[in-house]
């Protein structure tokens, strides 16, 4: 089984059918002359990552791997537990896993034998009298990926198609198989801004979207209660990266993430009440966004149910929020909501943690994690029909998981 100690367990997604089998076939040029590829369900698996872990091994992690030391600033090196590296020990050495991967590869062989059975016709000789087509053209480089991924089988490692930060918990979705890496890898790489355009009403997160895009969504609590006038809405403040001077000179310093709060790239936003940090030290110069990048950054919410709280013997309001990014920026709901004013609860990078000294965020960020937990992922993929014919059909695919915070921390009426 899972390493349930180190705290990330195996997610089952729901697989829900869009085409009948009647209709189930394969075809290679459906497949990639559209220009999006889909994975097959069976070479992806979905886990859930708690906060604390980082998904891919951090830079501290790599130099210790190779033998090198490396130090922040305060003499500490932070090294986290990572996901990927548990997932995969997991997969080569618990049955559980070994079975998984196996599967998935064969799934995989089984897919492309399809596709080379599909395009059987496209491959007889071209005379002048009988030149290639563009659908040849397009077989003929279609083999030629085919023959590159199979070539990667044998030495491939799973990985994650995309991360968290360390400090949210929540789905991660790895690839087992070379191709369903670059299939999803192409499918969270789009932008879903279009699935959030093309729907007047984005208040049901699991009506049909855009086939060609992938819908998270995530659970948060953030401080405060929000008013029942903005109960929903859509922040739309482009993100980008800001130079912050740590000491007196100005090469030693970090880069932050940061909102353009006034959306016309003069004001960078980087935690409520803090003025000071929108400033170098010891200068009255504002601080910049880095050129070239601020990008466009669209959050939708909604909120749930309000509660409250409570902590060093008094009482404090929260609201539990369901946020879905259309775009996929660095810190991107922590800022969001931070500029909404409402940060989420333990966030001290763009919380009120250290800022507003008359509550006492600094004991309430230390006690509880950050509470934002990746809890809805939904896409498309290919399913194999196990009955020994080549019937591959569309399939939608629904994971869920509930985050740990809202069963250990609070109790909401």
């Amino acid at each position: 089984e899972e390493d349930q100690s180190a705290g990330w367990h195996v997610l089952e997604p729901t697989i829900s059918m869009l085409m009948s089998l009647n209709d189930a076939k394969i075809d290679a040029s459906e497949i990639f002359e559209s220009g999006v590829e889909f994975p097959c369900v069976s070479g992806l698996l979905f886990v859930n990552k708690p906060s604390g872990m980082s998904t891919l091994p951090t830079k501290q992690q790599q130099l210790q791997d190779a033998g090198i030391e490396s130090r922040n600033v305060n003499g500490n090196t932070p090294i986290y537990p990572c996901l990927s590296d548990a997932v995969k020990l997991w997969l080569k050495s618990s049955p559980d896993g070994k079975k998984r991967m196996k599967h998935a590869r064969e799934e995989e062989d089984k897919w492309w034998n399809a596709l080379i059975r599909s395009q059987k016709h496209l491959d007889k000789p071209h005379s002048k009298n009988n030149p290639p087509t563009a659908k040849h053209k397009q077989w003929k480089k279609s083999k030629q990926l085919l023959k590159q991924l199979k070539s990667k089988m044998s030495s491939f490692e799973p990985r994650p198609v995309h991360r968290l930060d360390i400090d949210t918990s929540g789905i991660v979705c790895i690839a087992l198989t070379p191709y369903a890496l670059r299939a999803a890898s192409m499918l969270f790489e789009r932008k879903s801004r279009l699935s959030y355009e093309s729907n007047t009403s984005n208040d049901d997160f699991d009506q049909q979207v855009s086939e060609d895009v992938v819908k998270k969504q995530y659970v948060a609590l953030v401080e405060g209660g929000i008013a029942k006038e903005k109960s929903s809405g859509m922040i739309s403040h482009a993100v980008g990266k800001v130079w912050v001077q740590d000491g007196a000179s100005e090469t030693d310093g970090h880069h932050e993430w940061a909102c353009d709060i006034l959306d016309d790239g003069s004001l960078p936003f980087c935690r409520p009440g803090d003025d000071k940090s929108a400033r170098l030290q010891g200068s009255s110069e504002p601080l910049k966004f880095v050129t070239g990048s601020l990008r466009d950054a669209i959050t939708t919410y909604q909120v749930i149910d309000l509660s409250t709280v409570g902590y060093d013997g008094k009482a404090m309001d929260v609201t539990r929020v369901e946020l879905t990014p259309h775009t996929g920026r660095g810190h991107q709901l922590r800022l969001h909501m931070a500029a909404l004013g409402h940060p989420i609860l333990g966030d001290d990078m763009h919380g009120r943690c250290g800022v507003d000294k008359s509550v006492n965020h600094d004991s309430l960020n230390r006690r509880y994690e950050l509470c934002l937990h990746s809890s809805k992922l939904s896409m498309v993929g290919w399913y194999l029909e196990d009955n020994g014919t080549d019937a591959i059909r569309k399939c939608r695919i629904d994971v869920d998981c509930v985050p740990g915070f809202l069963e250990g921390y609070f109790v909401f009426a």
